[in-house]
C-alpha cells in the first residue's frame, strides 16, 4: 500500500462515520404552524387570566440543591418566600442531552430535543437553529401583540428573531473563563429598561451565566458558589420588591429555573441526576391566596440534604411542563409541538381549570396521532392527568426518524473500510491470515474485545476498566520476552508503578465517584500539588541541557511561559493561598502583575512563542542550520509543553509520571529480542499497539468519560477574549481533551523513524498507522452496529450516542491533529 491509497483508505474511513452521524441524527420532524382556540370552545382565554405580566428567569445551570438544601444553597430570600407561599418550588427534570440550546427550545416549546441539538448547542451559527416558524410561548405572546425585552445568553438570539424583541443585550454564553461581568452585563439593564420603564413591558427573559461558568472552572462546591448564589438572590428580591412596588403586583409572575444542573465536576450533558435535576420557582404575592403544593406544606426551607443524593426536593415535574403551564396562566393556547402538563398546582389559579385540562388533553391526544374526539364528562381531574402521563410518557419516549438508507450505505462503506484494513494489516504482517505474527493478532484481539462490548451500556459507560485489564495484561509481557535477572525486573517494576499510579489519578467511570484519587488528594493539599507541578516542568527542561544550546534556551522560555502562566491564572482565579510563597515572589522579580488582562496577553504570548519555535525548528533542519537527529525528540518536547498548557493543574503531575514510563518502553524496545527485530513489520506494529492502549488508557485516567458531561471547557479559552471563536476553542478544546492521547500518540516516533533509512520511512509511517487505523475500522463497525440493533434501547441517547459522538470527535478532530504531527 502507498501513501496515496493509504490517503484514500483513511478519506474512506472519515466520510463514512460523518455519514453514519448525519443518517442517525436527523433532525426532528416539528409541525408548522402556530396553535389557535378552538373556535368551538366559547370562552375568552385572555379574559380574567391570572397573569399579566411575566418575568423569565434563567439561572443557567441552577442544581436543585442549590435552590433548596440547607448545606448548599445561600438563597436566603427564595427561602423565606417558599416559606411564606409567596413562591412556589419545584425540581423540574431536564431532559439529556443537558446542555443550554436544547434545554431552552424544550423550555419554550415545550417539545423533547433531538440528540444533534447537542451539537448545534457549539455550531450556533447554522440556520436551523432558527425557531421563528415553530409555535413557542415566545410566539404566542407576539401573536397577543406583547412585548418582550431580553437580557443574557445569546443562544436565544439564535432561536429567535432579533424583531421579537423590543430590547436585547445578549452576552456571550461561550466565554466560560469570566462568572463577573457576563451577569453584570445583564443586571446593568435592570434598572433603567425594567424598573424604570415597568409599564413599557409585558414579557422580560434575563438569561444569567455565571454559576455555569463557576460550576465548569472549579464544580458545584466551588468557594466562588456561595457568592453567586447571595448574587442571584439579591437580584431577585430586586426585581420581586419592584413587583411589591406597583399597584397592579398581582398581576406580575416570576418564573425562576436553571435550563439543566451539573455532576459533581461542574459539567453537563449527560444524563446523571445532578445534570438533570433543575430548580424550578414560580414567585407572586398572589401565590400566597393559594393552598401551596403539598410537599411544600410539610418542608420548612431550606431542607437539610437530600434522600439518596438523587437532587429531587419538594414536587418533581417535567421541565416541559413549564410551557403549558405558562400558557394556561397568561390565556394563551398550548404550543403546537408542547407536549407538556399544565402543573396541578396552578390549575385553583384558572379561571375554569376543567376546560384547561380538557384541552391540555385533546392537545397531547392529537399529537399522538388520534384524529378522534374523547368524551371526558365522566373523568375526574385525576383520570385526566393519569391519561395525559400515560401519553407524554409515550410523546417523549418516540423514536428519532432514522434515514435508513443512508444508514446503510456509512455502514457498508465503514465496512467496506474494516475489511481492507484488515487485510492489509495482514499483508504486512505474514504471508497468509492462519500465519499472522503476534503483534497483528494482538491488535485484533484489543480491538475485537473492545467492539464486543459497545453492546452493553455498562460497559460503554465503564470502558475505562477495559483498558486497565488490557494495560495491565500486556505489562506483563516484558517478563516473558526478557531474560530474569534484577535489572529487568526493576524496570518492570517502575513501569507497573507508573501504571499503577496513572490508574490512582482521576475518577474515570459513569457509575462510581471516588474520592481518594490523586487529583483530590493534591486539590487538598496544593502545596503538594504545585511542588510536583514544579517537578514536572524541570523535568523537561534538564534533558535538554544535553542537546544542543538553542534548543536549551527557547526550552527554558517556553517551560518558563507556561509555568508562569499556570501560576498566574490560579492568582487570578482567588487560588492564591494554593501557591507556594517562593513561587508567587517569583512573579514579583520578573514583574508580572497577575490580572484578567495580563494573563489574557501572556498565553497570547506563549502561544506565539510556541509557533514560532515549532516552525523555526522545522525550518533549520530543512535548511541543515540544525542537527536533524535531534529533531523528533525537539519536536516532541515543544509539543509535550503545550499538552501542558492545556491541562489543568491537577493533572499536570501526570506527565513526569508519563516521562518515566516512555523511558522504561523505550528500554524494552532498544533491547527488543532478535526474533522481533526490524526484518518484520512486527515492532513497528507493537509500538503503534502500546501507543494506542496507553492513549486510550490515560485519555480514562485523565477524567475523560464516554459521557458528554466530562469534556473539558475550562482549558479551551487560554488566550481567548470574550470575542468567541468557535475555531480557536475548537482546537483548544481538542487538545486539552485529547492530551495524553497526544502524548502517547508520540511514543513511536523514535523507535520508528530513529532507525528507519530515508527509503524506508514512507513504508514505516503506512505500518505504524495500520493497526491503529484496523482499531477504529473494528471498532467503529461494532459500535455502528450496536447503534442500529439497538436504536430503540432506553440508553440509545444517554450512552450509545454520545460514545458514537465522541468516537466522531476523536477521528475527525484529533485524529487529524495526530495526523499532520507525525
Amino acid at each position: 500500500m502507498n501513501l496515496k491509497q493509504f490517503t484514500c483508505l483513511s478519506c474512506a474511513q472519515l466520510f463514512a462515520i460523518l455519514l453514519f452521524i448525519f443518517a442517525f441524527f436527523p433532525r426532528k420532524i416539528v409541525l408548522t404552524g402556530i396553535s389557535q382556540q378552538d373556535p368551538d370552545e366559547d370562552r375568552d382565554l385572555q379574559h380574567n387570566r391570572p397573569f399579566q405580566k411575566l418575568v423569565f428567569v434563567i439561572i443557567d445551570a441552577l442544581r436543585s440543591d442549590f435552590l433548596f438544601d440547607a448545606q448548599i444553597s445561600h438563597f436566603n430570600n427564595v427561602h423565606q418566600w417558599l416559606n411564606t407561599g409567596e413562591a412556589w418550588g419545584y425540581t423540574s427534570f431536564a431532559n439529556p442531552p443537558t446542555v443550554t440550546l436544547p434545554r431552552l427550545k424544550s423550555i419554550t416549546t415545550g417539545s423533547t430535543p433531538s440528540f444533534i441539538d447537542l451539537l448545534l448547542n457549539v455550531a450556533q451559527d447554522i440556520d436551523s437553529n432558527d425557531l421563528s416558524e415553530h409555535d413557542s410561548w415566545l410566539q404566542q405572546f407576539i401573536q397577543h401583540n406583547n412585548t418582550i425585552r431580553f437580557m443574557g445568553d445569546d443562544t436565544w438570539l439564535k432561536l429567535f428573531p432579533h424583531e421579537w424583541f423590543d430590547f436585547a443585550d445578549p452576552t456571550h454564553s461561550f466565554f466560560v473563563s469570566d462568572f463577573t461581568q457576563v451577569d453584570n452585563n445583564v443586571t446593568r439593564n435592570l434598572q433603567k429598561k425594567l424598573f424604570q420603564e415597568w409599564a413599557q413591558w409585558d414579557v422580560a427573559i434575563l438569561h444569567y451565566l455565571g454559576l455555569d461558568h463557576i460550576g465548569h472552572r472549579d464544580g458545584p462546591h466551588s468557594k466562588f458558589m456561595g457568592t453567586k448564589h447571595q448574587e442571584m438572590d439579591s437580584i431577585l428580591k430586586s426585581i420581586y420588591d419592584q413587583v411589591l412596588e406597583h399597584e397592579n403586583d398581582d398581576d406580575t409572575l416570576i418564573c425562576v429555573l436553571g435550563d439543566h444542573g451539573m455532576n459533581e465536576l461542574g459539567n453537563h450533558g449527560g444524563s446523571s441526576a445532578g445534570e438533570t435535576s433543575a430548580g424550578l420557582l414560580f414567585l407572586s404575592p398572589k401565590l400566597s391566596r393559594f393552598a401551596r403544593p403539598e410537599p411544600q406544606e410539610t418542608h420548612i426551607l431550606p431542607i437539610n440534604g437530600t434522600p439518596d443524593h438523587d437532587f429531587q426536593y419538594l414536587e418533581s415535574v417535567q421541565q416541559i411542563d413549564i410551557v403549558p403551564t405558562i400558557a394556561a396562566l397568561f390565556g394563551m393556547p398550548i404550543p403546537m409541538n408542547s407536549v407538556g402538563i399544565i402543573i396541578p398546582d396552578f390549575l385553583q389559579l384558572l379561571p375554569n381549570k376543567l376546560a384547561s385540562m380538557k384541552e391540555n388533553f385533546m392537545h397531547l391526544w392529537r399529537l399522538s396521532d388520534h384524529h378522534d374526539d374523547v368524551a371526558l364528562d365522566d373523568f375526574t381531574i385525576n383520570d385526566i392527568y393519569t391519561k395525559m402521563h400515560d401519553i407524554q410518557e409515550t410523546l417523549t419516549r418516540s423514536a428519532t426518524n432514522y434515514n435508513y438508507p443512508l444508514l446503510a450505505v456509512a455502514f457498508v462503506s465503514f465496512l467496506f473500510t474494516t475489511i481492507v484494513a484488515v487485510y492489509q494489516l495482514q499483508r504486512y504482517s505474514g504471508p497468509s491470515f492462519c500465519q499472522l505474527h503476534i503483534s497483528s493478532l494482538s491488535v485484533i484481539l484489543v480491538s475485537v474485545i473492545l467492539g464486543v462490548s459497545t453492546f452493553a451500556s455498562s460497559f460503554i459507560e465503564e470502558e475505562h476498566q477495559l483498558w486497565w485489564w488490557i494495560v495491565t495484561a500486556s505489562s506483563v509481557v516484558p517478563l516473558f520476552l526478557y531474560p530474569s535477572n534484577a535489572f529487568v525486573f526493576a524496570r518492570w517494576f517502575i513501569m507497573i508503578a507508573c501504571v499503577r499510579l496513572i490508574k490512582f489519578w482521576n475518577n474515570s467511570g459513569q457509575k462510581f465517584i471516588y474520592s481518594n484519587v490523586m487529583s483530590n488528594l493534591l486539590n487538598q493539599n496544593p502545596f503538594w500539588k504545585w511542588y510536583l507541578n514544579s517537578s514536572t516542568f524541570l523535568a523537561l527542561i534538564i534533558p535538554s541541557a544535553r542537546s544542543q544550546l538553542l534548543h536549551f534556551i527557547v526550552t527554558t522560555i517556553l517551560v518558563g511561559l507556561c509555568f508562569t502562566y499556570k501560576i498566574s491564572w490560579e492568582i487570578v482565579n482567588g487560588n492564591q493561598a494554593e501557591i507556594p510563597l517562593f513561587m508567587r515572589g517569583l512573579l514579583t522579580k520578573i514583574d508580572f502583575l497577575p490580572t484578567e488582562n495580563n494573563l489574557l496577553l501572556l498565553a497570547r504570548v506563549f502561544f506565539q512563542a510556541w509557533s514560532i519555535v515549532v516552525i523555526s525548528r522545522l525550518a533549520l533542519t530543512k535548511l541543515k542550520v540544525l542537527d536533524k537527529r535531534y529533531l523528533i525528540e525537539d519536536m516532541k518536547l515543544y509539543i509535550t509543553v503545550l499538552l501542558i498548557f492545556q491541562t489543568s493543574s491537577q493533572n499536570i503531575g501526570q506527565f513526569i509520571i508519563f516521562q518515566i514510563l516512555q523511558s522504561q518502553i523505550y528500554y524494552f524496545f532498544q533491547h527488543l529480542p532478535t526474533s522481533l527485530s526490524l526484518t518484520s513489520p512486527s515492532e513497528v506494529y507493537l509500538s503503534s499497539l502500546v501507543s494506542l492502549i496507553l492513549q486510550n488508557f490515560t485519555f480514562f485516567q485523565f477524567g475523560g468519560t464516554n459521557s458528554i458531561s466530562t469534556i473539558d471547557l475550562g482549558n479551551a479559552y487560554h488566550g481567548v477574549s470574550s470575542d468567541y471563536n468557535i475555531y480557536v476553542v475548537g482546537i483548544l478544546m481538542s487538545v486539552a481533551n485529547f492530551a495524553p492521547a497526544i502524548y502517547w500518540s508520540m511514543l513511536p516516533w523514535s523507535i520508528n523513524y530513529g532507525s528507519a533509512s530515508s527509503q524506508n520511512k514512507l513504508q514505516t509511517f503506512i505500518k505504524s498507522k495500520l493497526p491503529a487505523f484496523t482499531y477504529h475500522c473494528i471498532f467503529g463497525a461494532c459500535l455502528m452496529t450496536a447503534c442500529i440493533f439497538l436504536r430503540f434501547h432506553l440508553f440509545i441517547w444517554s450512552v450509545f450516542s454520545p460514545k458514537i459522538m465522541l468516537f466522531s470527535w476523536l477521528e475527525s478532530c484529533n485524529g487529524i491533529v495526530k495526523w499532520l504531527a507525525t
